[in-house]
């Protein structure tokens, strides 16, 4: 499953941008891979839009505000309506995934609108960001897995290897989802004057931009927008955690041999938390080589620095983030956006980003609604626990039912 070999522009203008980018840009993205009763089956809120900030330092900002027209408060609502429209269409009808916080909430919301039973697994550390009414139904349950990313990754994969069931999104969904971002920004070239210099977003594995820049190249290859207008890539990550950057400052074309690295410093974003994307950074890589692009790491020292002038900017233009309380303290819900801000702040002020130049930046989540309940799982796999084991010994439980809804919604550890 790909991109159509020639990339045509097109659309359906009976869909907004700000309503839905896979229902807009179905017909150039996904024709032959979903139908629109399944698309309409799923679809939610997943809409975008571009809106500018004003200038920083003499270079023109405008963001690409992918949260409040979004139905989970992120981008990744496009992967939960393309994941679980996928699911409907091959009759798929319980799935596994995980995901530091934002994909599997999305996958969570979205399977409830499709009747898709879910098995989410999340880093322990991440739960306080999700809203404990999406799993109010009792075929949506979460699986807490304390320690690193690969832990979590570990036992969603045993877990559906036990039980034959997909682990979702697959990479290609991803990818579809990510170039229906690549196709409005297509759009905002093709009717706008001037060109955009830069892109700029905060990133874990790297799926969002990799497939934004399929579909720009595809549709430039075809000739349907000026490959010369497409922006450059700035990939920004947490310096606790920079796989990426460190590998593209080595000049590695893979993360072969950087060896997978843990957190250096207490995360800025913890969903951020992928040690180790090996198959998505050659990619990148590429990506970033094409387009002259460059990869930017920010220290908490930075994220101070910068955040708060990119946040007086957003209040300007009408968008402020939700907060929590998180241990008796007031914190933003999502963070991820934030950094990515403040990473092209920093990135002007250290003349990356020159002046005159034009940037757009995407604010990936961060406006969404609030928790209206705290999370809790229903199962826990605890630190000094095989992750494997554990998930395993899950799997016989819910095996021995007729369907997992049945099993008691109490926390278990394994």
């Amino acid at each position: 499953m790909s991109l159509p070999g020639r990339l045509e522009f097109d659309l359906d203008p009976a869909f907004p941008a700000t309503r839905s980018l896979p229902l807009r840009y179905a017909p150039a993205v996904l024709a032959g891979h979903l139908a629109t009763e399944d698309l309409l089956a799923a679809s939610q809120q997943e809409g975008a839009r571009l809106i500018e900030l004003g200038e920083y330092r003499g270079v023109r900002l405008l963001l690409l505000d992918e949260t409040t027209c979004m139905k989970t408060g992120t981008y990744k609502s496009l992967d939960g309506c393309i994941a679980t429209a996928m699911c409907r269409k091959l009759g798929i009808s319980r799935a596994v995934f995980s995901s530091g916080a934002n994909v599997g909430a999305a996958l969570t919301d979205y399977a409830a609108k499709t009747g898709l039973e879910s098995f989410f697994f999340c880093p322990a550390g991440t739960i306080h960001k999700l809203d404990g009414a999406l799993f109010d139904r009792p075929s949506a349950h979460l699986i807490a897995v304390e320690g690193s990313d690969r832990r979590v990754k570990e036992s969603a994969r045993a877990f559906a290897e036990a039980l034959d069931l997909p682990l979702i999104p697959r990479l290609q969904w991803r990818l579809l989802s990510a170039a229906c971002r690549g196709l409005f920004i297509a759009e905002e070239i093709r009717k706008r004057d001037g060109r955009f210099s830069w892109f700029t977003q905060a990133v874990c594995a790297g799926y969002g931009p990799i497939g934004i820049y399929q579909a720009l190249r595809a549709l430039a290859a075809a000739g349907q927008i000026d490959r010369s207008r497409i922006p450059r890539l700035l990939a920004v990550q947490q310096a606790a955690l920079c796989p990426i950057v460190r590998a593209w400052s080595a000049g590695q074309a893979s993360l072969a041999g950087l060896g997978p690295t843990d957190w250096q410093a207490p995360p800025i974003e913890p969903s951020l938390y992928n040690v180790h994307p090996d198959k998505t950074y050659p990619m990148l890589y590429e990506i970033l080589q094409a387009f002259g692009g460059d990869a930017l790491a920010v220290a908490e020292a930075d994220f101070d620095r910068h955040a708060g002038p990119f946040l007086d900017m957003l209040g300007r233009a009408g968008i402020r983030l939700t907060e929590t309380s998180v241990g008796g303290k007031t914190q933003y819900v999502e963070k991820a956006g934030l950094l990515g801000g403040a990473g092209t702040l920093k990135a002007i002020a250290d003349g990356r980003i020159a002046k005159g130049e034009t940037v757009i930046c995407a604010l990936t989540g961060g406006a969404g609604p609030a928790p209206r309940t705290p999370a809790r799982e229903e199962y826990r796999i605890p630190a000094n626990r095989p992750p494997a084991e554990a998930a395993q010994k899950l799997a016989s439980i819910v095996k021995h039912t007729s369907t997992a809804a049945e099993a008691p919604k109490n926390t278990c550890r394994f």
